[in-house]
């Protein structure tokens, strides 16, 4: 019978040690973070001839889940032939709200552009980074290129691949419109004055308001008649209400605006601020975000497209614009030097609310959060502890239960188990 205890004892002390293996796992662990990943890219970079200068857009994007302290972005241009160069690249000089994203320095064959700390791209965040391309009255197409590079320090790039690259830079012999398009990520929340323009009150949050502002310019050789722009948000946004001039699909989350009486002259046309002739406009839609969304994380996808409806002639600003299509009519589509930069991408940067969240600007410093776009899951949450315990007991209750049934339990006093004589 001692012999039975004994098994007994063993299967029992097994079963103990099984319960507090999966009972008590190890803390909550973190999965493993690939720190910042910046890549690079450009539009615009080609320049209808008779055209002195335009901008182009260096777009610098971090696909990864840190944001870095410090950028650098480093533009170079090749010595070619002919000599001089016909276009010239140097950091832009200002105007048109593109200014003030960093401390640039160096000259034309060669400069970098510091970006400022608030401009960062944090996870899943682009930044534009405008450039001018000076053409001095060049007369002649050409075809060449100039490289693009983007470091970071002292952190070091998950992908350094991406870093560095070469693009083209062209001039076109193509006498026509070129519209451009930027687009900035949404990252506050708005309350709209008694104008309806919104302003920033602070980080946008799950179930807030916020704004797309997009930028249409006018960077060719002709004007541009009736405007036509289609935006796409991301899964989890809807716009706040059917914006003017704008038909709604895609259940809240795709919009057409027609801007039929929109002229957008050329920008050597727009010289005097104060009348009502523009090569530029800013525009901004009202999105809402989903209540139910996780934050942080930045919820990415939002693109927004320009297109013209038609050229016309600027000698005689005195006629309408444009008169308004009827049902029937199709609108022709004016012709566009360099498609590269009509169209952009946004994001949608959602900040987890919390007792000390005081409500100011926010500094895109987040580190991301749901969508599988932003931070990074933490794993061995509780309900996974308490679910483990359950597990472990019927495990041991199983095993004891066999145990009794193999080997049937007589409970016995010392003297029965003295020899028989």
């Amino acid at each position: 019978m001692s012999f039975d205890r004994r098994r007994l004892s063993r299967t029992v002390a097994a079963a103990l040690l099984l319960l507090a293996g999966v009972a008590l796992p190890a803390g909550p662990a973190e999965a493993a973070k690939r720190g910042p990943d910046l890549a690079i890219d450009a539009s615009g970079t080609r320049i209808p001839l008779g055209v002195d200068k335009k901008v182009i857009y260096l777009k610098v994007s971090n696909l990864g889940d840190e944001t870095p302290s410090d950028v650098v972005v480093g533009v170079d241009q090749p010595p070619g032939d002919p000599d001089p160069l016909p276009i010239s690249l140097l950091w832009h000089s200002g105007g048109g709200g593109t200014e003030g994203v960093g401390d640039c320095d160096g000259d034309s064959d060669g400069f970098y552009c510091r970006l400022s700390p608030e401009v960062i791209p944090g996870p899943g965040e682009t930044v534009d980074v405008p450039i001018d391309a000076t053409t001095y009255r060049a007369t002649e197409p050409y075809e060449g290129k100039f490289h693009v590079s983007v470091t970071i320090a002292p952190d070091k790039d998950a992908n350094p691949a991406d870093n560095a690259k070469w693009f083209p830079l062209e001039l076109v012999d193509q006498p026509s419109a070129d519209l451009s398009l930027v687009a900035r990520d949404v990252k506050q929340s708005v309350r709209t004055d008694g104008d309806g323009t919104p302003t920033s009150t602070g980080t946008l949050h799950p179930g807030e308001t916020g704004a797309v502002w997009h930028t249409v310019a006018n960077q060719g050789r002709k004007a541009v008649s009736g405007v036509r722009v289609r935006l796409h948000l991301p899964k989890g946004v809807t716009f706040t209400r059917a914006p003017i001039q704008c038909v709604l699909a895609n259940a809240g989350r795709s919009a057409v605006c027609t801007y039929e009486k929109l002229t957008l002259v050329p920008a050597d046309e727009d010289t005097d601020p104060n009348d009502t002739i523009y090569s530029a406009v800013k525009l901004y839609n009202l999105v809402t975000t989903a209540a139910s969304a996780t934050a942080p994380a930045t919820l990415r996808g939002g693109t927004v497209q320009v297109e013209g409806l038609a050229e016309r002639s600027t000698n005689d600003r005195s006629k309408p614009a444009r008169t308004e299509l009827p049902a029937n009519a199709v609108a022709v589509r004016v012709a566009d030097a360099d498609h590269s930069d009509n169209q952009d991408g946004f994001a949608v940067v959602l900040a987890a609310k919390s007792g000390g969240d005081d409500g100011g600007d926010d500094d895109g410093d987040d580190d991301g959060g749901g969508g599988g776009d932003g931070g990074l899951p933490v794993t061995g949450p509780q309900a996974g502890l308490i679910g483990g315990v359950g597990v472990a007991a019927l495990v041991a209750g199983g095993v004891l239960f066999l145990a009794a049934r193999r080997r049937r339990m007589i409970l016995v006093t010392p003297e029965d188990e003295r020899p028989a004589a």
